[in-house]
């Protein structure tokens, strides 16, 4: 089985840990506490007639901002999650900025790029804070319906599996 580490990144609150635990668990709570250092879990994404691909997930402290990429945390990293909440619009920025970031640290590795908590947005409305990101890397999701997250992931195991990451 092709095993893959994916970094969680974002800031506090924006749901990574609620991505995460939608995600593994098929579970929503609306009260976790701030993680900090990291919280590893491993989801296993089913593949069209071959081996799965587990992607271990390293959910990690949202006050690392861009300085995340000087820790060891992201050490053999195959791609990232890069979660922003919908309601808040500078973790917009701040999730193209850490795009951006990881792009620079490990060129070629595959991200996506979610805006979360679509469920509690009034319009459809950060298109125009996601600035040149690809639109194939942007997502928009509800880690508390699940709405968008199978299929980002799926979407994401398969470009690692693709490129052999």
């Amino acid at each position: 089985m092709l095993t893959a580490k994916v970094m969680l990144l974002g800031d506090m609150g924006v749901g990574k840990t609620s991505v995460m635990y939608r995600l593994v668990h098929d579970r929503f709570d609306g009260e976790y506490m701030t993680t900090l250092g990291v919280e590893i879990l491993s989801y296993d994404v089913p593949a069209d007639g071959g081996e799965p691909t587990r992607l271990v997930l390293w959910d990690t402290d949202g006050d690392f901002g861009t300085r995340i990429f000087e820790t060891v945390y992201v050490a053999g990293a195959s791609a990232a999650i890069i979660v922003s909440d919908i309601t808040r619009p500078q973790t917009v920025t701040h999730m193209v900025e850490l795009a951006r970031s990881f792009e620079s640290r490990f060129p070629g590795r595959p991200y996506r790029a979610l805006v979360n908590k679509i469920d509690l947005a009034e319009s459809g409305g950060s298109d125009g804070q996601i600035g040149d990101l690809a639109p194939s890397t942007v997502n928009f999701v509800s880690a508390k319906t699940g709405t968008g997250l199978a299929e980002t992931f799926a979407e994401l195991a398969e470009t690692i599996r693709r490129r052999q990451l």
